[in-house]
C-alpha cells in the first residue's frame, strides 16, 4: 500500500470530498515557543536529528495531531529535530510500518501494539492517550439508554473493528449481545452520511463527528452510552510506538521527539490555543474551521488529551490485553505484560530536557 509523505514543508490538504464525509478522532499561554539558549546546554546546543514519523487517519484523526501541533508551533525545531511525516489509513498500517522500518516512530493504537508485542514484535510505547472516545449517538429522542437499544440497528465499522468492539462492550454493560441489534457495517465516513439521511438512527461515533453533523446539518445528536465515561474506565486509546532497537540506537531522537510531545499537548490543552489549534487541525484533516472549532471544546471536554504521559495506569493496558485476548487476537499465553509493551523511563527523560530548555 502506498503511503504519501508528508514533509515539514508539504501539508495534508482534505479534497472537498473528506471535508464532506470527515471522520474522527488523538505553561503556556499561546506564545509560539521561544527559541532555546544555544550557547548553553539547551535544546538549541543540540546536534539537528532526522527521522520520519507516522500518522493517521484519512483524514488525520485528532489523536494523531500532537506531532504535527509541535511542527506548526515550532516546537520541532526547538529540539533540533528534521522530521518527515508519513501518514497512513489507520494503526494497524503504522505499526507494521514502524516494525517493518519504513518509518522510525509512528502513533497507533493501544491494541495494534498488544497485537503484534503478543506476536513476538518488540516495540514500545513511550507517550499516549488512555480515553477512547467511542459513544453510541441517537438521532431518535426516545432512545436514551442502554436497554433503549435492545432491537435498534447501529451503525458501526466492520465485524473485529475498533466501533464494532466497543460497541459490543457497551452492549454488554446492560445485558445485550449482538443477537439483540443489528449491525450496518460502514467503512468510515459514510456513517456521518447515514445518520443524516437517516439511513440508520444509532451509530458508534468520535465527537469530531458529531462536530461535523451539528455544525453542517439540522440534525442533533445525542449521546446514549460513553464507552469510558460510563461502561469500561480500564481501556487505553493510543500510543506514539518505537521498535525496541530503534529505541537502543537512537534514544536521544526519541526523547527529543517526546519533549516535543510533551510542549505540544500542554498548549493543545491550554482553551487560550483553541483557536489557535483548531485553525491546526482543519489544516491538515480539511475541516471547516467551524467544525474544527467545535470539536476542539468538545475533545477538551472530555480531556481526550491525558496531562501527562498517559502511561501511568498498568491496569488501563491489561484492560486492552483482556479485550484482545476476549476477541481472539491474542491468546492467553501470547498476552504481554505491561513491562512488554511500555517505557515509561523515556516520558521521564524528555520532561527532565523540557524543563531544562524552558
Amino acid at each position: 500500500m502506498a503511503h504519501r509523505p508528508i514533509t515539514r514543508r508539504s501539508r495534508l490538504i482534505g479534497s472537498l470530498l473528506a471535508v464532506a464525509v470527515v471522520a474522527t478522532a488523538c505553561g503556556g499561554g499561546g506564545d509560539e515557543a521561544a527559541p532555546a539558549d544555544a550557547s548553553g546546554g539547551g535544546a538549541g546546543s543540540q546536534e539537528p536529528i532526522s527521522l520520519t514519523f507516522g500518522t493517521t487517519g484519512t483524514p488525520v484523526v485528532y489523536g494523531s495531531l500532537m506531532m504535527l501541533v509541535a511542527q506548526e508551533e515550532g516546537l520541532l525545531d526547538k529540539y533540533n529535530l528534521d522530521v518527515t511525516m508519513q501518514n497512513f489509513s489507520n494503526g494497524a498500517d503504522s505499526i507494521r510500518a514502524v516494525i517493518g522500518g519504513q518509518v522510525d516512530m509512528a502513533l497507533t493504537s493501544t491494541s495494534s501494539l498488544v497485537n503484534v508485542s503478543g506476536q513476538g514484535a518488540e516495540l514500545k510505547g513511550v507517550v499516549g492517550m488512555d480515553k477512547p472516545d467511542y459513544y453510541i449517538a441517537s438521532t431518535d429522542p426516545d432512545i436514551t439508554s442502554c436497554e433503549d437499544l435492545e432491537g435498534q440497528t447501529i451503525g458501526v465499522d466492520q465485524t473485529g473493528g475498533a466501533r464494532y468492539n466497543s460497541t459490543v462492550t457497551m452492549l454488554a454493560s446492560c445485558g445485550l449481545t449482538v443477537d439483540d441489534v443489528k449491525f450496518v457495517n460502514f467503512a468510515g465516513p459514510p456513517v456521518i452520511q447515514a445518520l443524516v439521511q437517516g439511513q440508520v438512527k444509532l451509530a458508534n461515533l468520535h465527537y469530531d463527528e458529531e462536530a461535523f453533523i451539528e455544525t453542517t446539518t439540522d440534525v442533533n445528536v445525542e449521546e446514549v452510552i460513553s464507552l469510558v465515561k460510563d461502561v469500561n474506565p480500564e481501556t487505553h486509546y493510543v500510543l506514539q510506538v518505537v521498535t525496541d532497537d530503534y529505541l537502543a540506537k537512537n534514544r536521544e531522537a526519541v526523547v527529543r521527539m517526546t519533549a516535543a510531545y510533551i510542549e505540544a499537548n500542554k498548549f493543545i490543552r491550554d482553551p487560550a490555543n483553541s483557536d489557535r489549534f483548531a485553525e491546526i487541525a482543519a489544516k491538515y484533516n480539511g475541516q471547516p474551521i467551524e467544525v474544527a472549532q467545535k470539536s476542539v471544546a468538545l475533545f477538551l471536554d472530555f480531556d481526550f488529551w491525558p496531562e501527562g504521559s498517559g502511561l501511568e495506569d498498568e491496569a488501563k493496558f491489561m484492560g486492552v490485553v483482556k479485550e484482545q485476548v476476549a476477541a481472539g487476537a491474542i491468546t492467553e499465553a501470547q498476552a504481554p505484560t505491561y513491562e512488554d509493551l511500555i517505557d515509561p523511563s523515556v516520558y521521564d527523560e524528555a520532561l527532565a530536557l523540557v524543563e531544562s530548555t524552558n
